[in-house]
Parts: structure tokens; C-alpha cells; sequence
């Protein structure tokens, strides 16, 4: 605010210092009451951000352990690379060994020879056919075989045929190559024109197509295509390659690796958000000391996490059934206390991962289960739509409302320092006048004075 220099000039007060003192009187309460609301505001809005990163941060972990096949993993041992394997994560555990005995194969054909591949052959419709699959092929009479070929390949309706030319000595070869596999669905090149029969009726079969044949602990399965679906239950099997006489032995077993890590993960995470809470919440230095929504959290995920699963038909139902227990400081432990009538926490949760592993993944990912219930009640409080996000918009409501408090001030200072001034400034001249008068009176008071002496 610029100020007038030569307030009090006149009356020799000290004018500038009585407005300075008059704004200050006004705006420093304001001030300081703004101050701290905006401090208090800022302090809750980045503590309400650190809740929801803690929220979301562990929520993460909540998804994975949610997922129904996530304790559902087992590990695929193959002795060799004449077989890979995949599983669906419920297959029993075993070691079978498996024997390729021949793969399945499409069937390949090649037309009589021809001089070149720009001769031309005839016109008429070419109908491919392999078991269930059919396409026809129009051939027009300016087609040469490298046209044909195109034709062929370039066709919508081709299930799988690949046509080449191949130019030897003894001339040129129209061949296709059927990728339909089975023996019963050789490939067949059909034609109602006999100009194009040197390409249809008279082909000859150059391999034909073939099953494969696999044989797993004695008992021989055949199939019109490499890959065996439950040929062990809940296993896929493809052969990759002949093995006759050194079969490969196969190894399934529960990934109960991956099972450990899984909840070491869930323990991991959710001590460190009861370590946010308790931080957040601290009487004196906590940013959101004594907030609602902080106690509300560490409740409901406290109850979860003590609480049965309700609607599980095995023996185990709760963490404390597999190892996982609340300490006295409201944290989660996998203990290694043992005594004569229970099991440390570390041999319950081995036990359980090694004979019960689909049940520990119901305890986390069932309907009702511990992650199911903490992720949808986290979605609750960091959502687009949830407590937390709604207290931020708030709460950012709430200082751009300060933003205009503090611009108001300035207007309304600004306006009460130019009212005091004009007052200031009136006084001024008037107690000017004054002075003036009051030195005339004494001057002339002086001059009757020596003159009297005189």
C-alpha cells in the first residue's frame, strides 16, 4: 500500500505511526486467524494424502490376494523339451511319464508338373476340403500357377492351406500344405472343370495327414492334434517332438513357494499400514490426531482380520488357523512360539499351505473372504466417490475459500488505510492552522512586550 510521506508535516505528530498502528490494530487478528486455518487445513489435506497413498499401497496387495486362482500355482517340472505343460492351478500333485509316439501332422499335395509357373491352367472353381473345413477358389482362364497360388492364400474363407510353387528340374510344382492335422482330415482338391484336373484330381499325396499319439504311464491316448487337454486331470499336455523309448517324466506339485509370499506380502502390508495409521492419528504430532475416518479404518480391518470367513465348508476359517495372529500391538505375526497344545504360527501356516492350499486361497478370495472384504470396503474411502476423496475436495474447497479471505483483507485494509488518511490528513491541516495562529498570537505578544520595555 503506498503511503503519503508527509502526514503530520503540519501538526508535527507522529500520524504515519498512528495509521500504521490503526491497520495493524485491524488486520493482525485477521491475519493470524486466516494463518491458522490455512496451516490447519494444509496440515489435514496432506495428512488425508498420505492416508488414501497408505490405503491404496496396501489395496494393491488386497487385489492380488483376491484374484480366485492367485494360491492356485503349481510348479511344472519337464525332464525334457519333447513335451510342454500347463496346468489350471487344481491339478493334483504327481510325477507321470509321458511318451510321444508320433505327431500329429497336416497332409500335403503336389499337381502335375507344368513348364513354368506362368503357365496357365484352365478355368473352373478349386474346392479344398480337410475333414469338416471347406473354401472354393475361382480360377479364370489368364491365371497362371502363380496366380492360382495367390488366389489360394489370399482367400477369406482358407481354414489353413498354403499354397507354394516349387521350380525343379523336372518342372514346375503347384503344392499345398494343410496345417488341419488328423487322420481323418486329409486334404482334398476337388473341380467340376477337367481343365484344371492337373491341379485338383491328379495331384499326388505327398504326406498325409496323421494323430498323435502319446503314451502317459502305460496308457497310450490318441488325438487329431498335438495338444492333450485333460488327458491328466486339469493338465494340457503338447508334443513337441518323438521321444519313443526315453519318455519324459513330468513333475506336478502346489506352488506353495509362491502361496508364502503371497501372505508374507499381506502381513507385510498391512503392518506397515497400521504404522501410517498410528502415525497419522498420534494425540500431539499426528497430522489427523483423533480423526473419525483414521479410527474407523484400523476398526473395520482390525474386525477382518480376527474375525471368521463366513461360508467356507473346510477345516480352516480364519488367519489364526493358518499361523497368522494380532499381537498386543495390533500388528500381524506369523509366530514361531510353539507349545504342547498348539503349533507355532510357522507350522500352522506350512501345514496348511502344504495340505490345504485351495482352502488358505478361500480364507483371502472367497465371497466373503479377508481381501475381498478389505478391498471393497478400502474402495469405500479412496474411490471417486468415497469418504476420503470427498473430505479432499473439501478440504481444497476450504482453502480456495481462504485464498478470497485474504484478497478481501487486502481490499477492505486497502480502503480503511485511505479513510484514515483523509482523516489524518484533515487533523493535520487543522492542527496546522492551529500551530500557525498560536505562533502569530506569540510573535505579536512578544512585539507588544519590547515595546513596552522600550
Amino acid at each position: 500500500m503506498a503511503s503519503i510521506t508527509s502526514l503530520g508535516i503540519g501538526s508535527g505528530l507522529d500520524l504515519e505511526g498512528i495509521v500504521t498502528a490503526f491497520i495493524d490494530a485491524e488486520a493482525i487478528p485477521t491475519e493470524i486467524r486466516l494463518q491458522e486455518k490455512e496451516d490447519r487445513l494444509n496440515l489435514e489435506l496432506s495428512g488425508i494424502g498420505s492416508f488414501k497413498s497408505a490405503l491404496s499401497t496396501f489395496n494393491t496387495t488386497l487385489e492380488k490376494l483376491a484374484e480366485a486362482d492367485a494360491f492356485n500355482q503349481q510348479t511344472i517340472d519337464v525332464s525334457s523339451e519333447d513335451i510342454s505343460v500347463t496346468t489350471n492351478g487344481f491339478a493334483s500333485n504327481g510325477e507321470f511319464s509321458v511318451e510321444v509316439q508320433q505327431l500329429a501332422q497336416g497332409s500335403r499335395l503336389q499337381s502335375a508338373a507344368f513348364a513354368s509357373s506362368a503357365d496357365t491352367v484352365g478355368s473352373g472353381t478349386l474346392t479344398l476340403t480337410a475333414g469338416s473345413d471347406t473354401f472354393d477358389v475361382t480360377i479364370d482362364a489368364a491365371d497362371d500357377l502363380s496366380a492360382i497360388r495367390d488366389k489360394i492364400n489370399e482367400q477369406s474363407e482358407n481354414f489353413g492351406v498354403t499354397a507354394n510353387i516349387i521350380n525343379s528340374d523336372a518342372g514346375s510344382y503347384l503344392v499345398y500344405s494343410s496345417t488341419v492335422t488328423g487322420s481323418a482330415n486329409n486334404l482334398t482338391v476337388t473341380t467340376s472343370d477337367v481343365s484344371l484336373d492337373n491341379i485338383s484330381t491328379n495331384n499326388t499325396t505327398e504326406q498325409s495327414a496323421s494323430d498323435a499319439i502319446i503314451v502317459v504311464d502305460g496308457n497310450t491316448i490318441t488325438n487329431d492334434s498335438n495338444e492333450f487337454q485333460n488327458v491328466i486331470e486339469d493338465v494340457t499336455i503338447t508334443a513337441q517332438a518323438v521321444n519313443t523309448g526315453s519318455p519324459a517324466t513330468l513333475t506336478i506339485a502346489q506352488d506353495e513357494d509362491n502361496a508364502k509370499e503371497l501372505i508374507n506380502e499381506f502381513v507385510d502390508g498391512f503392518n506397515a499400514l497400521m504404522d501410517n495409521i498410528t502415525g497419522l492419528g498420534a494425540p500431539t504430532q499426528g497430522r489427523l490426531a483423533f480423526d473419525p475416518n483414521v479410527r474407523q479404518v484400523k476398526q473395520k480391518l482390525t474386525d477382518v482380520v480376527i474375525n471368521s470367513v463366513t461360508g467356507l465348508t473346510g477345516s480352516l476359517e480364519s488367519l489364526n488357523d493358518i499361523g497368522i495372529d494380532l499381537n498386543k500391538e495390533g500388528k500381524l505375526e506369523i509366530s514361531s512360539f510353539s507349545s504342547n497344545s498348539l503349533p507355532s504360527g510357522e507350522e500352522r501356516l506350512n501345514a496348511a499351505l502344504k495340505d490345504n492350499l485351495d482352502q488358505v486361497g478361500e480364507i483371502f478370495a472367497s465371497t466373503d473372504g479377508i481381501a475381498t472384504q478389505m478391498t471393497t470396503f478400502i474402495d469405500t474411502c479412496i474411490d471417486s466417490s468415497g469418504v476420503l476423496t470427498s473430505r479432499e475436495t473439501s478440504l481444497n474447497e476450504q482453502i480456495s475459500d481462504i485464498d478470497q479471505e485474504w484478497t478481501d483483507l487486502e481490499e477492505r485494509l486497502r480502503t480503511y488505510e485511505e479513510t484514515l488518511r483523509k482523516r489524518f490528513t484533515a487533523l493535520d491541516a487543522t492542527l496546522a492552522g492551529y500551530n500557525a495562529t498560536a505562533e502569530y498570537v506569540q510573535s505579536s505578544l512578544s512585539n507588544l512586550t519590547g515595546s513596552d520595555d522600550s
